[in-house]
């Protein structure tokens, strides 16, 4: 292979992951603000989960209108750079927002009323208790959040609506194209630098914040997680996430004056009247940029897309992705459960199939998708049935890790008393695991179904240059697609509505109730 090729396919590769580590950054940062303040204010958690509801369930290519509007008009190369982000942004955000909230909702009672006892002010809450104990499951989601987002990173650095096509240099775009001309060899070894990426990536970072996670956890002592032999190999370059995620914890050393404190004080007290402020100032500025025709045309687009599409048939078309959805998440949570528990109770186990599972979670599956095709066509099966392996590729990792992760934080004094009284099997399954397991089952369950019905845009229908794979039967996402292909954005927003509005109906009926349950029962 030409030397040339192979510095090209290296230089794509980080490209991607540089996209990718401004995507994660940015979505850690949004998911400690936003998830922290919808757990501890009852009124904004009304405003703030139904929107997070709203916006984890719009795929990917739902957001292209945004990113070819807002960003890429801005400036002919760094808007289509920004619009990247920004959709790789969409797809790794959410879980780890959901995942914050949770793990601030179950902070223990008693820890919530030592806190209030102190008197300490809500910076000093954020700083020693909110985002020490949302730590582990930011870490717990890191591995399913980057493999979401290399599950669309063929999308996001190939901005297509109708005719407008911008393409970015990254290994999603690359591959893509070696795979449309034929070029098997330079496609092989495509993958196989994506594949050495991601295990540098969950050696170097992933593993070692897990690892680093237990140290927050609310128990009176803490058990270490188990040491794969080849974390030794490494373990000089972990250093540097080490030091991040010790020293500018809230650490002791680091103070505010009196004076930071004084004007949190003040904030609190004026709250009412800074939220009026704040919310009128947002008017403004909306008023300011969004004129009265520009919201009468965007009236008449929405308008003419649901006249277009009626009742009936989009209807149809969620009757058959939610079945799609439905038997993948089912088949998720089937074999998640006890692998999720055989890796708590086997650590031998878990030392050769964490990391593993952690490299194929982080693997682009899109990238996958020509050889699913050539599979199920060669066995002779119904594209559906390829559909739901690429469905399942895309969702499965947020079930496992989730639950993974709320097995790890099960209190070391639950676990030996279950011991000391000989508790083990069923029991111990119905009255230790699954009580614990519920909540992050239930966050799991929302985030997979959300993120179902984003891999039903690529399940449903894909199109990589000449290479179109689609399902026989009717599907909202295959609708995206073909309205993304076609530059329909009539048609586009009205499927998305369609979905965003099935699934947080979906969310609020069934899944949300549950999880209420669920948390006062363990809190």
């Amino acid at each position: 292979m030409d030397p040339a090729l192979l510095i090209t396919i290296l230089s794509a590769t980080g490209y991607s992951w540089l996209r990718m580590l401004a995507a994660l950054v940015i979505s850690i940062l949004f998911s400690i603000s936003i998830g922290i303040t919808a757990a501890v204010s009852k009124t904004l958690e009304k405003v703030i989960i139904p929107i997070l509801d709203i916006l984890q369930s719009i795929p990917v290519l739902g957001f292209f209108p945004i990113a070819l509007y807002a960003f890429i008009t801005l400036h002919p190369t760094i808007g289509p750079e920004m619009a990247a982000i920004f959709l790789i942004f969409t797809s790794q955000v959410w879980n780890i927002s959901f995942g914050v909230y949770e793990a601030v909702r179950v902070i223990p009672t008693e820890t919530l009323e030592v806190a209030n006892f102190l008197r300490l002010s809500i910076f000093s809450k954020i700083r020693h208790l909110y985002i020490p104990a949302s730590f582990p499951k930011i870490a717990a989601n890191l591995p399913s959040s980057w493999a979401n987002g290399l599950y669309f990173l063929v999308a996001c650095e190939i901005i297509t609506i109708g005719e407008a096509e911008y393409r970015l240099l990254g290994v999603g775009s690359l591959t893509a194209e070696f795979m449309a001309s034929g070029m098997v060899l330079e496609s092989i070894v495509a993958l196989f630098f994506v594949l050495l990426f991601v295990v540098l990536m969950n050696l170097l970072v992933f593993i070692p914040m897990i690892r680093i996670s237990v140290k927050y956890r609310f128990e009176t002592y803490a058990t270490e997680i188990p040491h794969a032999w080849f974390e030794k190999l490494v373990k000089p370059l972990t250093l540097p996430i080490k030091i991040i995620a010790y020293k500018p914890r809230f650490s002791e050393s680091w103070r505010l004056g009196a004076e930071l404190h004084s004007f949190t004080n003040l904030i609190m007290k004026h709250r009412r009247i800074i939220e009026v402020l704040t919310a009128s100032t947002v008017v403004v500025i909306l008023a300011s940029i969004i004129s009265i025709e520009d919201l009468i045309n965007f009236s008449q687009i929405v308008f003419n897309g649901f006249s277009r599409l009626g009742i009936l048939e989009p209807l149809t078309m969620l009757g058959y992705s939610l079945s799609r959805v439905f038997i993948a998440t089912l088949i998720t949570l089937g074999w998640t459960i006890p692998v999720s528990i055989i890796l708590y109770e086997k650590k031998t186990i878990e030392k050769m199939l964490l990391p593993i599972f952690q490299v194929i979670a982080s693997f682009p599956a899109t990238l996958l998708i020509p050889f699913v095709m050539d599979f199920t066509i060669k066995l002779g099966l119904m594209k559906e049935f390829g559909a739901l392996i690429i469905v399942l590729l895309g969702t499965m990792w947020y079930m496992l890790f989730s639950l993974r992760g709320a097995l790890s934080v099960i209190p070391r004094e639950e676990e030996e008393l279950f011991k000391l009284l000989r508790i083990s099997g069923l029991k111990k399954l119905w009255y230790l695991y699954l009580p614990r397991m519920t909540p992050s089952m239930i966050t799991g369950c929302i985030v997979t179904i959300g993120g179902g019905w984003n891999t039903l845009v690529i399940a449903e229908r894909t199109s990589l240059d000449h290479i179109l794979w689609e399902v026989e039967n009717p599907g909202i996402g295959k609708m995206m697609s073909i309205a993304t292909t076609l530059g329909d954005i009539e048609l586009l927003i009205a499927t998305t509505v369609w979905m965003a509005l099935f699934i947080v109906i979906l969310n609020r009926l069934i899944w949300r109730r549950i999880y209420e349950i669920a948390i006062r029962r363990i809190v």
